[in-house]
């Protein structure tokens, strides 16, 4: 009976398999006969990250200042204008180390199959979330993960968000297995997107109050700071906090509509980047950043009341948890809306149209938005609120002991 059970599982695992690597396959060549030549991969948002582990094993104090920054990327990548600049915890910067003694290209496709290993890893961590058969564009189980676009941009550019969308899938599944101590130390050891994973948590942790959930996060969060103040020194972590302020002020200057620092506050698919989208330099950017804080408030408080007072199932809940976190966050871009496979995984059975609709709102509109420009991502911001709104409504009618497994608040 058991090997019965484990030959069909193998055999339903077979077509994503063999999609996946086909996929991989794709990407890979498409990279080295396409961007290649054409110089595009020099300009991807893996220059920053490449350059950031070479100046984490060499020059390690001076991580966050914006002259070695230029000076690293120019030397080691191509000569470019302007700097895309490293704004994450300094521990992120350590995982790039070790691909910082390749040449730019060679460690640009060794992170592009490491991404590949990691969706793979993604699959089979939530593969009974990521099979359901009315999920967008799954003719078999998986598929879902090939045709999101965002993942397409987070592997082309090089970034981390795949890794991001795996510790959220291992921390759904901590859950559901009754161990929140475990869930809550997974999302401590993803503040390299602290601007997702904070509201996450504290989502979270409203839902549940769960102590092991919150000691938990606390020695993940203090492990990840304690290896970020090893890695630069007191001076510079202190600096990485001037970095934030800095990225925020510039934003908020009328006298750069478009962004600088590499933060482009009208491309970003997130209420903060529908705000600025709608204002259109008519509005000063404190203005801006005033009305959103208190929106992000106000729909931070309903979505905790709803979690507290309707107690949804773990399904529900994380669901409704992440993507009110996407939506709230600090900043954010488009492969970072590759975290939102997992509610759109956990919903994908619910029955209720607008989720239906935003479903396929969020797979079909991405590519179509990207060629109209980056302002045109912002709208993106559209369907992730219906898809929220949705969540919440379906949340009226779910339980926790009909979705998902309890987690326990004693621990």
């Amino acid at each position: 009976m058991t090997q019965s059970a484990s030959l069909g599982s193998a055999q339903s695992a077979r077509p994503f398999l063999l999609v996946w690597l086909v996929y991989f396959l794709l990407l890979f060549l498409g990279v080295k006969f396409l961007l290649f030549p054409s110089g595009l991969t020099e300009r991807m948002d893996f220059r920053q990250l490449y350059s950031a582990g070479y100046q984490a094993r060499t020059d390690a104090g001076n991580l966050y200042n914006y002259e070695n920054q230029k000076a690293v990327q120019d030397a080691l990548v191509s000569k470019a204008e302007g700097l895309l600049p490293f704004i994450r915890p300094a521990y992120e910067a350590l995982l790039f180390v070790p691909l910082s003694y390749l040449p730019y290209r060679s460690a640009y496709l060794c992170f592009l199959g490491f991404n590949m290993l990691l969706l793979l890893a993604c699959f089979f961590s939530c593969r009974s979330e990521f099979s359901h058969p009315g999920t967008f564009a799954q003719p078999r189980p998986g598929l879902q993960l090939l045709v999101f676009f965002p993942v397409v941009v987070a592997i082309l550019q090089g970034q981390d968000s795949i890794l991001l969308l795996l510790g959220f899938c291992l921390a759904y599944r901590g859950l559901e297995r009754g161990r929140p101590g475990l869930a809550g130390a997974l999302l401590g050891l993803l503040m390299f997107k602290f601007q997702v994973t904070i509201p996450l948590a504290v989502f979270l942790l409203f839902r549940y109050l769960s102590l092991s959930f919150f000691a938990g996060l606390t020695s993940g969060t203090a492990f990840v700071c304690a290896l970020s103040i090893v890695t630069v020194g007191w001076k510079g972590f202190v600096s990485f906090g001037r970095v934030l302020l800095l990225t925020n002020s510039a934003s908020l200057a009328q006298g750069a509509p478009n962004g600088v620092l590499g933060v482009v506050p009208r491309a970003m698919p997130n209420l903060k980047g529908l705000l600025s989208a709608m204002a259109m330099g008519r509005v000063s950017g404190g203005v801006i950043f005033m009305v959103t804080i208190l929106l992000s408030a106000l729909i931070g408080a309903l979505l905790i009341q709803r979690l507290r007072s309707r107690k949804p199932g773990l399904e529900t809940s994380f669901a409704l948890a992440v993507t009110g976190a996407v939506l709230l966050s600090y900043y954010l871009h488009l492969q970072d809306f590759s975290v939102l496979l997992v509610p759109l995984g956990l919903m994908a059975t619910a029955r209720n149209p607008l989720l239906g609709r935003a479903n396929r709102l969020l797979y079909l509109a991405p590519p179509l938005l990207v060629m109209l420009g980056h302002s045109a991502i912002s709208l993106l911001c559209l369907p992730l609120m219906i898809f929220l709104y949705g969540i919440a409504q379906f949340a009226n009618s779910d339980v926790a002991q009909g979705s998902g497994a309890p987690v326990s608040v004693s621990r």
